[in-house]
């Protein structure tokens, strides 16, 4: 698989790093519009799908039936940090469909939030699997299988009737059979599914516009990016660019991590889907490639490129709080 450079870190303008990775924007047609490095590689999406995946909770009939709110619908998207603001939710939410976090599936962690880490651990607080960053796709999961009266024990592997569902959802929203890849565990213990970056992004253009999709995947789509508009937050949290961008571009602009460097945007004004793979891992490069790709593309007014311009070249600081260099786009 071959990379571009598509990320510079400076010291005193001088290089000391680069990320490499692919890229591409696709339209809800399955056409490629624009590419950088290898978009045929197999990459994890890992929690850039989440989602795609929540599609599910709607067209099962298990958010009706339990009354989702937009809150909880944008936690089950989340790669959520774990503050208060996501732990409350997601205890109210399972408590309410009967359960408690003792059948999350996920590891019990401390937030990723710091402070609300340092605060859990100055009162003797224990981690818990409410705080894992994955708790309301886990919560959501519960939710369908509750709903479908199918097993709760188990619903995280590969063999439990949800997690097939979800193979055939996403394979259809990427035109590609997901069986034919390899598949690995995710940090939740999920499936960690494998497909072409290209595949990716046309998931995402899908997603951004479902023309030609079923009526009740139409529908089921609509409710998850007006909850996740309604409720940015609850995506990551406080000063992440997947929120932000959310709130800033009031759900023009869509988007969605994943490990290891993936990132995916949904521009459902122009009907287009954004996947970002970075070579080497590092998250610190993603949101500065896709801002610059959101800059090819044109789709950020000024003001909102003055909001997010912290994202776009973020600075560097030493433990002084002086900037001391700078994260910049190479595209």
């Amino acid at each position: 698989m071959s990379y571009e450079l598509l990320v510079e870190v400076t010291r005193n303008d001088a290089i000391e790093s680069r990320h490499f990775g692919s890229a591409v924007v696709c339209d809800f047609q399955g056409n490629v519009v624009k590419s950088w490095g290898d978009v045929e590689g197999l990459i994890f999406p890992r929690s850039a799908i989440k989602p795609m995946l929540a599609i599910q909770l709607i067209e099962s009939g298990a958010s009706d039936h339990f009354s989702l709110t937009d809150t909880e619908l944008s936690l089950a998207c989340s790669s959520h940090h774990g503050e208060s603001i996501h732990q409350i939710p997601v205890k109210s939410w399972l408590k309410r469909i009967g359960l408690d976090e003792s059948q999350l599936a996920c590891g019990a962690v401390l937030p990723d939030d710091i402070e609300s880490a340092q605060k859990m651990l100055a009162s003797g607080e224990r981690p818990g699997k409410i705080h894992h960053t994955c708790s309301g796709k886990h919560t959501g999961y519960l939710t369908t299988a509750l709903h479908l009266s199918l097993p709760i024990d188990g619903y995280q592997l590969l063999e439990h009737p949800l997690q097939q569902s979800s193979l055939a959802l996403i394979s259809d929203m990427a035109g590609v059979d997901l069986k034919q890849y390899p598949i690995g565990i995710d940090g939740c213990g999920f499936p960690a599914t494998t497909l072409p970056l290209r595949n990716l992004g046309i998931a995402a253009a899908r997603f951004a516009n479902p023309i030609g999709l079923s009526v009740s995947r139409v529908s089921a789509i609509n409710r998850i990016k007006h909850a996740m508009t309604s409720q940015p937050l609850c995506l990551a949290g406080h000063e992440t660019f997947v929120s932000d961008i959310a709130e800033v571009t009031k759900g023009a602009v869509l988007a969605k991590t994943g490990a290891e460097g993936v990132i995916i945007a949904v521009l459902s004004k122009q009907g287009l889907g954004v996947a970002v793979k970075i070579a080497d891992g590092n998250d610190r490069a993603s949101p500065v490639a896709l801002m610059a790709i959101l800059e090819c593309l044109g789709v950020l007014s000024e003001q909102e490129k003055q909001q997010l311009q912290s994202y776009a070249l973020p600075k560097l600081l030493n433990s002084r709080a002086e900037i001391v260099g700078e994260i910049r786009s190479a595209i």
